[in-house]
């Protein structure tokens, strides 16, 4: 007898099927790559993409789709990219050799400096995959060493033109703040945990994976570092996988989320405290 699995797509469980016809399903475009499998040895839920008897299949449709890739829809907020003379930088910014795997459809090649301006302005997030001819395989943006926080960083603290004019300033003043999250979506209450906060928002870990980039939620905010309870509205703007340093998988989800209802008292305790962590800083420093 053939190896049945479940399907999951829309939060409705189908199947059982064999994997003749979950592969019939997904050409017929009825289930998705990116619609979840049962896996018996993970005892989870993944990506059928991501199932180690369907890869293959998937990585064949796609290499099938790279010579028709299509352009990202952008968001109206992207720069002209520069072509200024900055030796390896100017090539980063000419070699189109990434591809992007987005809501089951491929797009593609960008140079990594699109990859990192998609990221900067919404339009890609780090739980979508990408792929280049010297990778294996598809990977999430965040399991990518070249997206990473640190190299990103790196990156910025070149000081070279050609690399700065592609990173946006913050609008507001970010700091590391630690607090407990209680947080509801008009249907259920998860708990959380704030790691850095402005006035204009801040980077959250929640006890669900589910949210989506655009949801808004309701956050109240217990008292932390120098900042009093205090109850706001936000929408998640990011989605982010945390890695687990000792084990190196990602094994949390960071989301970054951007204010859209909170007291203008608040907002000025939030800044206070924020400038007062800068200027403890520079003190140390």
């Amino acid at each position: 007898m053939s190896k049945t699995f479940f399907v999951n797509k829309e939060n409705k469980q189908l199947g059982p099927f064999p994997l003749h016809e979950i592969l019939d399903l997904i050409a017929q475009k009825k289930v998705s790559w990116m619609d979840f499998i049962y896996d018996d040895i993970k005892k989870d839920w993944i990506h059928i993409m991501e199932h180690k008897l369907f890869h293959q299949y998937f990585e064949e449709s796609i290499l099938k789709k790279k010579a028709v890739a299509e352009p990202l829809p952008t968001s109206g907020k992207e720069k002209s990219m520069s072509t200024e003379n900055h030796g390896d930088v100017k090539n980063q910014i000419k070699d189109k050799i990434w591809f992007v795997l987005k809501d089951d459809k491929n797009y593609g090649p960008f140079s990594l400096f699109e990859i990192i301006q998609m990221l900067q302005t919404k339009i890609l997030f780090e739980y979508d995959f990408v792929w280049q001819s010297k990778m294996d395989g598809w990977k999430r943006v965040a399991e990518v060493p070249d997206f990473s926080k640190e190299s990103i960083m790196t990156l910025m603290k070149s000081g070279n033109p050609a690399v700065m004019e592609y990173f946006f300033r913050r609008k507001n003043l970010r700091v590391n703040y630690n607090c407990s999250l209680v947080i509801h979506d008009n249907k259920q209450i998860y708990k959380g945990r704030s790691l850095e906060i402005s006035s204009g928002g801040a980077g959250v870990v929640i006890d669900s994976d589910h949210f989506k980039p655009g949801q808004n939620l309701f956050f109240h905010f217990q008292p932390g570092d120098g900042v009093p309870p205090f109850n706001a509205i936000g929408t998640i703007v990011s989605k982010q996988f945390m890695q687990d340093k000792i084990n190196e998988i990602a094994n949390d989800i960071r989301y970054g989320v951007k204010f859209s209802s909170i007291s203008q008292n608040v907002k000025q305790k939030i800044q206070e405290f924020a400038e007062g962590e800068k200027n403890k800083k520079k003190k140390a420093s």
